[in-house]
């Protein structure tokens, strides 16, 4: 028997490439891809333990798949959506500070009018609360457009056969695995794992994991199997670190001086904007129609304090041609 199948023959299992994988791999690599297996292992049992049935593996290894990427997708997509909750907010707290300022806004399509049965200053106010409103729900629905476009995207650009294609090797599964590609201040960080795989080696790092495995065993069906479970493994450590990653980030967000974490919270603070700028409308037109009142009772009081004036000093004239 030939030296390629005897090794063929030898690790016809992915435990037993993993096991040939530790006396030919560092420390640090053989550690890191055992615990992407132990991940994806982890999600397969609790898949099984959920199953409450006898199942074949080729529907436990689908159940398992689309729960890892589903716990993917929901992840940025959360994220997606707190974004947007708080470029809402902004948009909406601008809006309000245009309608108060009196600028004519062009939002499309303009609010029904009054009847004409009220005054201006009442109309006006009338305009400038269905303005708000209309265009806090104009800002909502193009939100939620935008929202259904990121999930279309995060579903397309994350999915299962992007990351297969992506992550063929070890040596970018151990990227993904240690998160070395993620941005860091607001640039790509590049691991020497990365330039290695590409071909471009730097000078002095030695081979990849995937050069010092036999090409006769990295040919082999278990071998392949055992890489795809790897390559799941850091799917899951990647959706983990970018959990807490994007937790951290949100727990920064400070809105009108108010901790914005959720996008409940955020919401909550839209809502009181809208809220208070609808009160401070109809507030500015309650003191302009008191002052109206008071203008009109002081112009009235003038005209009646004018006419007793003459009519006293008519009596006065009077009572001096008598006395005269």
């Amino acid at each position: 028997m030939s030296g390629s199948k005897r090794a063929l023959t030898a690790y016809k299992t992915p435990v037993a490439i993993l096991v040939y994988m530790q006396s030919v791999l560092s420390d640090l690599d053989y550690v890191d891809l055992q615990a992407c297996v132990f991940e994806h292992d982890g999600v397969l049992n609790r898949t099984k333990i959920d199953a409450k049935k006898h199942c074949s593996d080729a529907f436990l290894y689908t159940k398992s798949c689309s729960i890892i990427f589903a716990d993917l997708h929901a992840t940025l997509l959360q994220h997606c959506d707190f974004m947007h909750a708080v470029h809402r907010c902004l948009d909406v707290s601008l809006l309000v500070a245009d309608i108060m300022a009196g600028y004519d806004l062009d939002l499309g399509e303009p609010p029904e009018d009054d009847d004409g049965r009220v005054d201006s200053a009442k109309r006006s106010m009338n305009k400038k609360t269905a303005s708000l409103h209309w265009g806090v729900a104009a800002i909502s629905k193009r939100c939620q457009e935008r929202l259904r476009e990121d999930r279309d995207t995060v579903a397309n650009t994350n999915s299962q056969l992007r990351f297969s294609l992506r992550y063929k090797t070890l040596a970018r599964i151990l990227h993904l695995a240690r998160g070395v590609e993620e941005s860091v201040g607001g640039a790509v960080v590049t691991s020497e794992y990365e330039q290695e795989a590409s071909g471009h080696p730097r000078v002095g790092t030695g081979r990849t994991a995937d050069t010092l495995i036999d090409a006769v065993v990295r040919g082999s069906n278990a071998y392949d199997t055992l890489k795809n479970k790897c390559m799941l493994g850091a799917v899951i450590k990647y959706t983990r670190r970018s959990k807490e990653r994007l937790r951290a980030e949100r727990g920064q967000t400070i809105v009108c001086g108010v901790r914005a974490d959720t996008v409940v919270r955020i919401e909550c603070i839209e809502n009181e904007l809208v809220k208070k700028a609808a009160a401070m409308l109809q507030t500015t037109h309650c003191l302009d129609e008191k002052k109206k009142r008071i203008e009109c009772a002081t112009r009235q009081t003038e005209q009646e304090n004018l006419l007793l004036r003459n009519e006293l000093e008519s009596v006065q004239l009077k009572i001096e041609q008598m006395h005269g």
